[in-house]
């Protein structure tokens, strides 16, 4: 197979959807951010976007994380487009790097999450699920 529907070989698809989950999830926390954490749902206590929000540590050099998450994940969803339109296989590299960057900061971001907050975002949830989804697809690809 060569082509576009090459490049879908070997856990790229997958790549993909966790990387638009990610995004998708990137925006509605920045929407959610921008609106004071009213769309998220907080029907139970542990679950509470709002709170995470707020502490201190969700910003760093002026920007919220929210902010920095959805270039982070802007990134990772252009270069993904990029290789299944281009082909370029160094673009899986810098989006395997990009994932491992990302990796390396999802257990101090569960930690801010679980006990500075003491609450949980639904959208900063998923945006880990989808790096460590997409770290594991690129650890089956090596």
């Amino acid at each position: 197979m060569s082509g576009l529907a090459g490049r879908f070989k070997g856990g790229s698809l997958l790549l993909l959807v966790f990387t638009i989950l990610g995004f998708v999830a990137g925006i509605l926390g920045y929407l959610d951010y921008r609106g004071g954490g009213s769309l998220c749902p907080s029907s139970v206590d542990v679950v509470n976007c709002g709170r995470v929000y707020a502490i201190p540590q969700a910003t760093i050099v002026g920007l919220h994380l929210s902010e920095l998450a959805l270039v982070y994940f802007t990134l990772l969803t252009l270069v993904m487009v990029a290789y299944i339109l281009s082909g370029w296989r160094w673009l899986l590299v810098v989006h395997l790097l990009l994932s491992i960057a990302g990796l390396s900061l999802v257990p101090y971001l569960i930690y801010l999450e679980l006990a500075v907050a003491r609450a949980l975002c639904i959208y900063c949830t998923i945006m880990h699920l989808s790096i460590i989804g997409s770290s594991l697809v690129h650890l089956y690809r090596l």
